[in-house]
């Protein structure tokens, strides 16, 4: 990762996938040029980690979008619970492998989520 500027980047990405916008945004700039199908793909992925209860710590999902060449994969780092205003939040930490076509460099970032009442994930 390169730094506090790619983490925001990243995290800028996965807050608008998190809210269920695959518009596309140009977070990534020119180093990997994401498409709404690759953002779909990822929260695919992601939602087994945050929603399945059953899944052991470790447990990986790839994605892939063969129309852009793009492709990851996010694992389950950890289960946590978050007090929030009184309230107990189911919390998942996930870690995002994001890479494309050569010459982009890989990315890399560990989120934090949690469900809010609404039942969506937000990064915490």
């Amino acid at each position: 990762m390169r730094g506090i500027s790619g983490l925001v980047l990243l995290a800028s990405l996965l807050a608008f996938v998190s809210m269920g916008s695959y518009a596309q945004v140009g977070v990534f700039g020119n180093a990997i040029p994401l498409t709404k199908q690759d953002y779909a793909a990822m929260a695919a992925a992601a939602q087994p980690l945050l929603n399945d209860d059953s899944l052991p710590i470790g447990t990986t999902r790839e994605w892939r979008n063969a129309a852009s060449g793009n492709h990851g994969a996010i694992e389950l780092v950890e289960r946590f619970v978050y007090d929030y205003q009184g309230s107990k939040l189911p919390c998942r930490k996930l870690k995002y492998h994001v890479d494309g076509k050569a010459p982009i460099q890989p990315y890399n970032l560990e989120l934090n989520r949690c469900k809010v009442a609404d039942g969506s994930w937000k990064i915490l």
